[in-house]
């Protein structure tokens, strides 16, 4: 493998722990003059912020490594006017790309992950989409794993804009291959040279399959080894461990 696409969410960390093993996988792909980018279907944080974490735990990145499904969608779209339901993440990705952030007549309703998300902003959305405004969905993540439990993601906010709307987004993050394409493009690598890793089998292996990565589930957060029984497509590699990971790279 010439390049690594990490997963963060139950791949590289978990609640607000590290993997065991991340951090030190990385460090031997970097000796190895291997590059890992991280990519995450999360919208709601900047690069700056997820690699500040990632340093906490000793892991080797800075923002340059990270690619979130807001900075992918805003150099995705052609640049244009947005109103957007969301946290400053994703703003602050599409003023970066050029946007402009309004509500009067805008050209695209984005929605991503919104901890603030109201009946006024769901009528609203629906409103500029009726009026032409193309709906697109920073990712479908139906929720986000915690400790214990699952708090509703981006996906629960997409349903009920595409219901009032009567309109289907398009999706830009995971599983689509769309964010994956723009992260083999970042790398300046060919996909075939790069090797996707994740921890769900529905999102991270069919968004790499698609883009013509080989995959590697890693069974530390979503997916478990039973779910490959009925998985809609399989990985090139199932491990446990990054100890594990580090003999398929060689690292």
């Amino acid at each position: 493998m010439k390049g690594i696409i990490l997963d963060l969410d139950g791949t590289v960390y978990l609640g607000g722990h590290e993997i065991p093993g991340a951090g030190d996988f990385v460090r031997a792909c970097h000796q190895r003059d291997i590059p890992c980018l991280f990519v995450t279907n999360r919208s709601n944080r900047t690069p700056a912020v997820v690699a500040a974490q990632l340093q906490g735990y000793g892991i080797e990145c800075t923002a340059e490594d990270i690619w979130t499904s807001s900075q992918a969608t805003a150099h995705y779209l052609e640049k244009g006017s947005a109103y957007t339901i969301g946290e400053p993440a994703l703003g602050e990705a599409l003023l970066a790309e050029g946007f402009t952030i309004t509500d009067e007549s805008p050209d695209y309703v984005i929605v991503g992950f919104d901890r603030s998300f109201t009946y006024a902003k769901l009528k609203l959305a629906c409103n500029l989409i009726h009026k032409g405004a193309r709906f697109i969905a920073t990712n479908p993540d139906h929720g986000l794993p915690l400790h214990d439990r699952v708090a509703p993601g981006t996906g629960a906010l997409v349903a009920a804009v595409a219901t009032g709307s009567k309109t289907e987004p398009l999706f830009i993050g995971k599983p689509e291959r769309r964010i994956m394409d723009m992260g083999a493009e970042r790398m300046g690598l060919d996909p075939a040279d790069i090797l996707a890793v994740g921890d769900n089998l529905t999102t991270d292996i069919i968004a790499g399959q698609a883009a013509g990565m080989p995959t590697a589930l890693i069974l530390t957060g979503y997916s478990k080894r039973a779910d490959l029984e009925t998985a809609p497509v399989q990985p090139d590699y199932v491990v446990e461990t990054y100890t594990e990971l580090r003999d398929i790279v060689g690292v």
